[in-house]
């Protein structure tokens, strides 16, 4: 008797040994399969984006449309409109028109805005900002709205280099100053806009970005290691390329690549 136990015993630990070298092997293929689907994800939602922003442009001239206007009752995002009483409420409370914004009908035409997976699953880092919706992109404001600029608008543009030129990307930024974030508890939130100055884009996938081109097609693209955010250097947010380059960014940066 003592002898089959203790043969059973050995069996059992055999048996969890096998289970945990299993584990260790299929946790990482499943680790890939997860973050490859996140990608098609948000790559489908970035060439959404695309979509709808080319059918904007092809109903104004082919300009671009602005980052915010600010009207009377709120502000005009080029995703959504805000009201005044949206922007003095509790991050996370906020509420948006998504209709209201530039992008907002050709967006939804086009197949609408999905939260990108990635971002959503940041955990306890994750800050949000509005209570009815996550989107984790960023549009380059250097082409229709300057450096946080207000209602401009850029003229119509021909491009060289389309597919060197980035529309949307994914984005965020390090949030220190917002509660519950604190600078000993810095948080990652959303941010809607990338430029030469912000430090703004999210390297989520890979150590990359998902990147829209103004010719419709998705790219990654890596970041600069000498522009990660600091406060935060494991969230991978920083640039495509030091502060005041536009690389990606214009015609002006093409010759930088």
């Amino acid at each position: 008797m003592n002898r089959r136990a203790a043969f059973t015993l050995v069996e059992l630990l055999v048996v969890l040994a096998i289970i945990a070298i299993f584990v260790s092997i299929a946790m990482p293929v499943y680790q890939r399969a997860k973050l490859s689907a996140w990608r098609a994800v948000s790559a489908h939602t970035l060439t959404q984006l695309g979509v709808g922003g080319a059918a904007y442009r092809n109903d104004h001239d082919g300009q671009f449309w602005p980052y915010k206007h600010l009207e009377s009752d709120g502000t005009t995002w080029w995703f959504g409109f805000e009201s005044s009483a949206s922007m003095r409420s509790a991050e996370g409370s906020r509420i948006l028109d998504l209709m209201r914004g530039p992008l907002g009908p050709y967006a939804m035409a086009s197949g609408g805005v999905k939260s990108d997976p990635a971002f959503m699953a940041m955990g306890s880092r994750f800050k949000p900002k509005y209570e009815n919706g996550t989107y984790g992109y960023g549009y380059n404001t250097l082409l229709g709205g300057g450096s946080l600029g207000v209602g401009k608008v850029a003229v119509n543009s021909q491009f060289e280099h389309p597919d060197n030129i980035a529309v949307f990307a994914t984005c965020a930024q390090v949030n220190t100053f917002q509660a519950p974030a604190t600078a000993t508890n810095p948080m990652i939130e959303e941010f809607f806009l990338f430029d030469n100055t912000q430090v703004t884009v999210h390297f989520r996938y890979g150590k990359n970005a998902l990147v829209s081109m103004v010719d419709g097609s998705v790219r990654e693209l890596p970041m600069d290691p000498t522009t990660r955010d600091p406060r935060l250097p494991s969230a991978n947010i920083g640039r495509f390329a030091p502060v005041g380059s536009q690389l990606y960014l214009s015609e002006a940066g093409y010759s930088a690549q």
